[in-house]
């Protein structure tokens, strides 16, 4: 499985996350799954920061069977219109957005010990 992971690493100014949280939630995440070929979209954000660690404050990860399908989807008409809904609240989000591809080599379930 592939794992596209687009990092926002910055901050929202608290009288905004409240609205920023929710269009990232309400209308960029829904957006989202409906790009051709995605197994599943996660929306995933800072619980508690750790010290020394970047100020990541979310992380959207797109689960994708391959590359190929990776590249498809990032290539299809949807996703020129997700780009467009993204554009339209970041202008609330100060920092930078960089995107990771990575590989799933193997997946268990936890135990608790």
């Amino acid at each position: 499985m592939i794992i596209r992971s687009a990092v926002l690493e910055g901050e929202v100014a608290p009288e905004h996350v409240e609205e920023f949280d929710s269009r990232m939630r309400g209308i960029v995440l829904p957006a989202i799954a409906l790009y051709p070929g995605l197994i599943k979209v996660e929306l995933r954000k800072i619980a508690e920061p750790e010290a020394g660690a970047p100020p990541v404050y979310m992380i959207f990860d797109l689960h994708f069977p391959s590359l190929a399908a990776m590249h498809a989807a990032l290539a299809s008409d949807v996703r020129q219109a997700v780009r467009h809904e993204i554009s339209q609240g970041m202008s609330l989000f100060k920092g930078r957005v960089y995107h990771t591809v990575l590989q799933q080599i193997e997946q268990k379930g936890g135990s608790s010990s």
